[in-house]
């Protein structure tokens, strides 16, 4: 168990991702057929493959400095409760909103199971493990200027709509959106949508691909080289979802969404060195991007917009230079300690 430790002490990237793929692909390939032909009771098996970024990160973060503990159990059991029940109740909703009119026994089960997942990332947030608290901390006690927390919200609605604008502007037919009216009933299926995102995005993915991998990655390479690196990572991560399984996708359809991952991933990791290693500003910015591309015809005028935005940020920040040694944003070996 020590030489094992140490193993991954000393190789913290390839162990996460090795550990990230294993356990989320090993789940999706064995279970998201039968999924698939009807037997829902599995999908808490799939919502698990999805936290796999997350509980990863956790777990290293744990074997990375697991004492001495601190603090009170306290904090964590109030917050697991808490977000189990919302994460539960987000999940039902959606649910109902997305045609489950007949809401079932077992599906209200299903939900709850699920739930748990959310709620102990939540959790770990109050960790008495000293890595796991520093690693999540930035959840509760963002850094930066509070306006790149709110950009993170409006950038991909405002990128999206003003692309269909540039798009109109060069003769192209652009609606904005599929549904035809704004009303009440829409702003709330927007809002339901991005909270459950942030249950599947903001606390499942953003804890592993930005909070653990990020900062390790740009310990070693600049900031555009490891977007680049945990760009492709993150879009082929996706690939047994997307190639006949429960999100499945063309696979010329999921080359250009592969293509999107990587500039998109620049462009978090902008948000994440603006405001100094913020876990919060990207578990933000993720939810915002899959409501947006729900909700919001995607046009040629928004990717024009997006790339010429992506390469803004890469030279006013000069992203291909190495960050500071003293850097918010770069792992230190001594980070697990503050």
């Amino acid at each position: 168990m020590t030489n094992l430790t140490e193993y991954l002490k000393r190789h913290q990237l390839i162990a996460y991702f090795v550990l990230t793929y294993a356990f989320s692909w090993a789940l999706w390939i064995s279970f998201q057929q039968l999924v698939l032909d009807g037997q829902n009771f599995l999908m808490p098996l799939i919502s698990l493959g999805v936290f796999a970024p997350a509980l990863v990160s956790i777990g290293l973060s744990a074997v990375l400095k697991p004492r001495p503990r601190q603090g009170s159990r306290k904090p964590a059991v109030i917050a697991f409760i808490i977000v189990w029940i919302l994460a539960s109740s987000i999940i039902i909703m959606n649910l109902i909103t997305n045609g489950q009119k007949d809401l079932s026994s077992s599906l209200v089960v299903i939900s709850v199971i699920t739930g748990l997942l959310p709620a102990f990332v939540a959790s770990s947030i109050f960790s008495t493990i000293p890595g796991v608290r520093a690693h999540l901390r930035t959840y509760i006690k963002p850094r930066g200027a509070p306006g790149y927390y709110f950009l993170a919200l409006v950038f991909f609605p405002a990128i999206w709509l003003l692309g269909n604008l540039l798009s109109r502007a060069l003769g192209m037919e652009a609606p904005f959106s599929s549904y035809p009216t704004v009303d009440v009933e829409l702003l709330g299926m927007v809002i339901l949508f991005y909270l459950y995102n942030i249950t599947y995005g903001g606390l499942s993915e953003e804890p592993g691909w930005r909070g653990f991998a990020l900062p390790r990655l740009q310990a070693k390479f600049s900031p555009l080289v490891s977007s680049l690196i945990l760009g492709v990572l993150w879009a082929v991560w996706h690939a047994p979802a997307r190639f006949g399984g429960i999100e499945a996708k063309s696979p010329s359809d999921t080359l250009v969404e592969w293509v999107l991952i990587v500039l998109v991933t620049v462009i978090f990791t902008w948000f994440f060195n603006r405001t100094k290693g913020s876990i919060l500003v990207t578990a933000l910015v993720h939810p915002a991007m899959n409501t947006t591309g729900t909700f919001l015809t995607g046009t040629l005028g928004a990717l024009i917009l997006l790339f010429v935005f992506m390469l803004f940020v890469i030279v006013l920040d000069r992203m291909w230079k190495r960050l500071p040694a003293d850097s918010p944003g770069m792992y230190k070996t001594t980070e697990e300690t503050a």
